[in-house]
């Protein structure tokens, strides 16, 4: 099993143990949700504790997956319920039940032990604004 197929299962499975167990301790993650990196496995299990709390129902579709040397790129589906309280950085955003389905990638570089070291993400956040009804657009 990838460490891609690892990652989904803990993330739909919403296992937390499972999902820390595949970072390194020093792993940073980049991504658009926060305006800086994530650094560190604990800080990282955090972030991802915050989106399960405010997710449910959760599925990734992994659509491509190509390995090179220590990096893995996956074009993948996320879908998931928005069912409990959102923090966009400026306080909880109610849950607005609505279901979210998100065209992500993410790029990650594993270590000699085949953890996650660095972990980049890249998805459109206007799109989850959008779907959850939370621009003025919606």
């Amino acid at each position: 099993m990838s460490i891609v197929d690892r990652l989904v299962a803990a993330v739909s499975g919403e296992d937390i143990d499972a999902f820390g167990a595949l970072y390194a301790d020093d792993a940073v993650l980049i991504e658009p949700l926060y305006p800086e990196p994530v650094r560190g496995k604990e800080a990282i299990m955090e972030g991802e504790k915050g989106l399960l709390r405010a997710f449910s129902e959760v599925s990734i579709d992994v659509r491509n997956e190509v390995s090179f040397g220590r990096g893995i790129i996956a074009e993948l589906v996320l879908s998931a319920t928005n069912d409990g309280p959102l923090d966009l950085g400026e306080g909880d955003v109610p849950a607005t039940g609505r279901r979210v389905q998100i065209p992500m990638v993410w790029v990650l570089e594993v270590n000699d032990e085949g953890l996650v070291k660095e972990e980049r993400d890249y998805f459109d956040t206007a799109l989850i604004m959008r779907q959850l009804g939370l621009d003025e657009g919606a």
